[in-house]
């Protein structure tokens, strides 16, 4: 998949990696509540999610870090939320382009960037449906070696983002969750869906589908993954197929075949 990440230039990356640290200073500066419905002497509720992760296929390569705030309440509770994601990561292609008059000259292209989302959002308990819904900004930033002028994925941008996250039990064993997010910036998009089964009240495994796209084209995954939670995180690991062949077949770029993919995943809450 050719990567939209970034975070505008190496000086608007570190501003909104300076604003989103401050913002989590400032919120975990914040007294505990006293109606969080807790016995004295007993832990306090987490209020910050953190995660991180990475995923590679057989040209791509991403890794990305993000936390989450819940400035007025407990992170698993009903209310306002603050995220900061940032990310990184590299891709090749290859593609034809025209030389002077004569025939066209296939180019290896090499791309590396990174991304920044800056959120904020209100997660919604429903029964056994969880909600969470997310808008801000999103910034990026991706160069490309040599120079692809056919491609309109490069440089610096910035745009707006929305996500919407969702779970639902379906019974003590079975669940299912549903990510999507769309962003101006390249017309960005992203989706997953899972459905997972509890060998075990923490062990889950399952299938998983999902698509991402842009402006020059979508990719398409599936496979399935494994999942072991405990009280303050979880762990995930998701293997499969994927395929960019749409994402090339739009422009000159050449198609590639599908290629197996590996996504590991680390969340804690505190």
């Amino acid at each position: 998949m050719r990567c939209v990440r970034g975070c505008g230039g190496a000086a608007i990356w570190r501003a909104i990696v300076a604003i989103g640290l401050a913002i989590v200073s400032a919120t975990a500066t914040l007294p505990a509540h006293a109606d969080d419905g807790l016995a004295s002497g007993e832990a306090s509720q987490p209020h910050f999610e953190i995660w991180s992760g990475g995923q590679a296929y057989t040209h791509v390569w991403s890794l990305y870090s993000g936390a989450t705030v819940a400035p007025f309440g407990g992170i698993q509770d009903d209310g306002w939320r603050l995220r900061l994601v940032a990310g990184h990561g590299a891709d090749q292609y290859s593609g034809p382009r025209s030389v002077g008059a004569g025939p066209p000259v296939v180019y290896e292209f090499k791309g590396t960037g990174s991304f920044a989302d800056l959120l904020l959002g209100y997660h919604r308990q429903i029964g056994v449906v969880t909600l969470k819904v997310y808008a801000g900004v999103s910034f990026a930033d991706r160069e490309v070696t040599p120079s692809d002028p056919e491609s309109v994925i490069h440089g610096t941008g910035i745009g707006g983002k929305v996500a919407l996250e969702t779970w639902w039990n379906l019974s003590d064993h079975a669940w299912t969750s549903v990510d999507i997010a769309w962003g101006s910036l390249y017309r960005s998009y992203s989706g997953r869906a899972r459905l997972g089964w509890r060998l075990t009240p923490a062990l889950s495994l399952g299938l998983e589908a999902g698509a991402a796209g842009n402006l020059e084209g979508d990719v398409a995954h599936a496979g399935g993954f494994i999942r072991y939670e405990w009280t303050a995180g979880e762990m995930s690991a998701s293997a499969g197929a994927t395929s960019d062949g749409l994402l090339y077949g739009i422009g000159p770029s050449l198609a590639r075949s599908a290629t197996p993919f590996v996504t590991v995943n680390w969340l804690s809450r505190f």
